[in-house]
C-alpha cells in the first residue's frame, strides 16, 4: 500500500491529460513524462498478502496456500472447514457430542489471552480453501508456536475437537494439536502406489524417488508391461514422499495411476 496512492495519482493525472488533450504541445508524442519513482518496501508475508487480497477484493488471486499440501493433508484425513460445519456423520456429530478431526489450515492471526485462572491460551484465526474460522487453543505448549506460525503465515495440520451443544448452531472448534504441514510432509507414514506400463520408466522413477535415512515412505509399483502376470513390487520403505514428488511423477511417460495415501497400520505383504 506504500505506493498505491502514488500510482493512483499518476493514473488519474494521465486520464485527465487524455481527456483535456494537453498531453503535449504537438499531440503528446514528444512530451517527456517524468519517471515515477516507487518507494522501496519490504515484501509482504504470505499472510499479509492474503489479508490484503481478501480485504480489498473479497477473494484470493492465487490458490490457497494449503493447496500445496493437499495430497498429504488428505492422506492424514484432513477435512475442510465447510465440510465440518455441515455436521455430517463423519465429523460434525450430534447435539452434546464431542468429536475430533484433522484440518489443513493457514494460521492467519493469533492472540495471547488469559484464562480466569491466569493461564495463557490462544485465540486464533485460521483459513482453508473453503473458508475462515476462529478457534481457541488451551494447550500451553502450542501458545508460542501458534504466535510464531501466525507471524510467518505457516500452514499447519490441526487436530481439533468439535463440540455442538446446540444442534441449531455450528460446532465450536478447539485446537488440541498442531504441527507445520511441511514437517508432516516429511515425517508422515505415507504410501505411494503406481503402475509401470513402460520398462524405460523404471530408470526415471528410480532417479525421482528421494531416499532418506529418516524417511518412512513406502512405494509399490504394479508392473503392467505386457507379461502374463502383473506383479506388485515393493520398492522400499525409506522414501521421502510428498505432493511435490507426485507432481514430478505425473508427467513421466510409462507411469500411471499415481496415488499417495496414508500408510495402513497393518503389515502389507507383497502381492504377486
Amino acid at each position: 500500500t506504500a505506493n498505491a496512492d502514488l500510482l493512483m495519482a499518476v493514473a488519474d493525472e494521465a486520464a485527465r491529460a487524455r481527456v483535456s488533450g494537453q498531453g503535449g504541445l504537438f499531440g503528446g508524442e514528444d512530451h517527456a513524462v517524468p519517471a515515477t519513482r516507487l518507494a522501496e518496501t519490504k515484501p509482504w508475508t504470505r499472510a499479509e498478502q492474503m489479508a490484503a487480497e481478501r480485504e480489498n477484493f473479497g477473494f484470493y488471486f492465487a490458490a490457497h496456500p494449503t493447496q500445496e499440501y493437499r495430497i498429504v493433508a488428505s492422506a492424514n484425513g484432513a477435512r475442510t472447514h465447510a465440510s465440518l460445519m455441515a455436521g455430517d456423520s463423519e465429523g460434525g456429530g450430534g447435539a452434546g457430542m464431542r468429536t475430533s478431526a484433522q484440518m489443513a489450515v493457514l494460521v492467519e492471526n493469533a492472540q495471547r489471552r488469559k484464562t480466569k485462572r491466569g493461564n495463557d491460551f490462544i485465540l486464533a484465526d485460521f483459513s482453508d480453501s473453503s473458508g475462515q474460522f476462529s478457534a481457541s487453543c488451551f494447550e500451553e505448549a502450542l501458545v508460542d508456536p501458534l504466535l510464531q506460525w501466525a507471524r510467518e503465515g505457516t500452514c499447519v495440520l490441526l487436530t481439533v475437537e468439535l463440540d455442538r451443544p446446540n444442534p441449531a448452531d455450528p460446532p465450536r472448534i478447539t485446537v488440541r494439536g498442531a504441527r507445520p504441514l511441511a514437517s508432516v510432509t516429511s515425517a508422515a507414514h505415507m504410501q505411494l502406489r503406481l503402475d509401470v506400463t513402460r520398462i524405460e520408466a523404471i530408470a526415471e522413477l528410480a532417479m525421482l524417488l528421494p531416499r532418506a535415512a529418516d524417511a518412512r515412505g513406502e512405494v509399490f509399483a504394479r508392473m503392467r508391461i505386457g507379461g502374463a502376470r502383473e506383479p506388485l513390487i515393493r520398492l522400499g520403505n525409506d522414501f521421502r514422499l510428498d505432493s511435490e514428488l507426485i507432481e514430478r511423477l505425473l508427467p513421466v511417460q510409462g507411469l500411471g495411476n499415481v496415488a499417495l495415501s496414508a500408510k495402513p497400520q497393518r503389515h502389507l505383504r507383497l502381492v504377486e
